[in-house]
C-alpha cells in the first residue's frame, strides 16, 4: 500500500520538473529573441549616425573678437572649406541662409572668398540688432555645413558678449557723473594765422595805396588834358581875380576861360549860332543846353553891348555852369 502510494507522487514530481524546464527554455528563448531584436534595432538606428560621425569633421574657424560689441556692430566669422585637412575645390558647399538668428544677432547672406594661397573660406557676417540693458552673453550659433556629396563639417558655437550703448546708471562723484561737458577743441597754432593776417593787411594797404595813386594820377592827367577840368581848376584859383565887386566870375578872364574850354571841346570857335554844332559833336552836353544858351546870350551882352548890365545872379550862374560842364566831362571819361 505504501509502494502504490509513492508511485503517483514520483510521477507528479517528474511532471513538475519537466514543465519547469520547458518554461525556463521558453523564457530563455524569448529573452534571446528580445535581445537579438534590440541589438538589430540598435544597429539599424545607429548605422546612419555612425556613418555621419565617420564623415563629420570639425571646421577650422577664424573667430571674431568675443567682447566689446554693441548694437550695429558686425562680427565676421571665416570658416575654411576643407575636408580632412585638404580643400575640396570640386565639392559644392550648401551655404547657410541669412536671417534672424536670435534676439541679438542677424546673419547676413554668406559668401565664399578665395585667399591668396588658393584656399577657400566661407565668410559669415553677424550683425548685432539689439542693445541690452546690461552686459549680456550670447553666442554665434553652431552650424553643420554640408556638401552636395553629403559630407558634413561642424562649426562650433562661439560665445560673445553684447553690451549696452550707455550704462543704465552712472556714478555721481567728481568727474564720474552721467552728464559730461563737451570736449574742448585742440589749441590752434596762432603764429601761421597771424602771419597770414599780416600778409593780407599788407596786401590790402598796398592795394589801397596803388588805387589812391592811380586816382590822383588820373585826376591830374584829366586836369591837364581835359578842357573843362583845366577851366574848373583855373576858375577856383584865388590869384586869378582881377578885382571887381563880384570877384573872379565878374571879370572878363573867367568868361574867357569858359569860352576857351568850349572851343577846345568843339574844335572850333563856338558862338550862339554854332551851338547846335557843339551839341552835335559833344552830345553829352545836351542836358546843359539851356544853360549854354543863356551863357552865350549873357556873353554877347557882356562883350558886345554898349551897356554892360550884369544880372544879379551872373557870378553864381557862371560858377554853376563851369562846375556842371566839368562834372559832365568827368562822367563821360570814367
Amino acid at each position: 500500500m505504501s509502494c502504490v502510494a509513492r508511485l503517483p507522487r514520483v510521477r507528479t514530481a517528474r511532471v513538475v520538473v519537466r514543465r519547469s524546464l520547458a518554461a525556463a527554455v521558453r523564457s530563455t528563448a524569448r529573452m534571446g529573441r528580445a535581445l537579438f531584436t534590440c541589438m538589430a534595432l540598435a544597429l539599424w538606428v545607429g548605422a546612419p549616425a555612425i556613418c555621419v560621425a565617420a564623415k563629420d569633421a570639425v571646421a577650422v574657424v577664424d573667430e571674431p573678437r568675443a567682447f566689446g560689441h554693441t548694437i550695429g556692430d558686425v562680427l565676421v566669422q571665416r570658416v575654411r572649406l576643407a575636408m580632412g585637412g585638404h580643400a575640396d575645390a570640386a565639392d559644392e558647399w550648401v551655404l547657410p541662409s541669412g536671417g534672424r538668428v536670435d534676439v541679438w544677432l542677424e546673419r547676413r547672406p554668406a559668401r565664399i572668398e578665395i585667399a591668396t594661397d588658393g584656399s577657400r573660406w566661407l565668410v559669415l557676417a553677424y550683425q548685432v540688432t539689439n542693445a541690452p540693458l546690461a552686459l549680456t552673453q550670447t553666442e554665434l550659433p553652431a552650424l553643420v555645413l554640408r556638401t552636395r556629396a553629403g559630407d558634413l563639417m561642424s562649426v562650433p558655437a562661439w560665445p560673445i558678449s553684447v553690451g549696452p550703448l550707455a550704462p543704465d546708471t552712472a556714478f555721481g562723484a567728481g568727474a564720474l557723473a552721467a552728464m559730461q561737458p563737451d570736449r574742448g577743441p585742440a589749441p590752434l597754432a596762432l603764429a601761421p594765422i597771424k602771419r597770414r593776417v599780416g600778409l593780407g593787411l599788407l596786401a590790402l594797404v598796398a592795394t589801397l595805396i596803388a588805387w589812391l595813386g592811380w586816382w590822383i594820377a588820373r585826376n591830374r592827367r584829366d586836369a591837364a588834358r581835359l578842357p573843362f577840368a583845366r577851366a574848373w581848376r583855373e576858375f577856383r584859383r584865388p590869384g586869378m581875380t582881377n578885382g571887381g565887386a563880384g570877384g573872379l566870375d565878374d571879370s572878363d578872364t573867367a568868361w574867357r576861360i569858359v569860352h576857351r574850354a568850349l572851343n577846345e571841346t568843339a574844335g572850333f570857335v563856338v558862338q550862339s549860332s554854332s551851338l547846335p554844332r557843339l551839341l552835335e559833336r559833344a552830345p553829352w552836353l545836351q542836358p546843359l543846353r539851356a544853360q549854354l544858351e543863356q551863357f552865350y546870350l549873357r556873353s554877347e551882352a557882356r562883350f558886345f553891348s554898349l551897356t554892360r548890365d550884369e544880372p544879379p545872379d551872373g557870378s553864381a550862374a557862371l560858377a554853376v555852369l563851369t562846375r556842371s560842364l566839368y562834372r559832365a566831362e568827368k562822367d563821360r571819361h570814367r
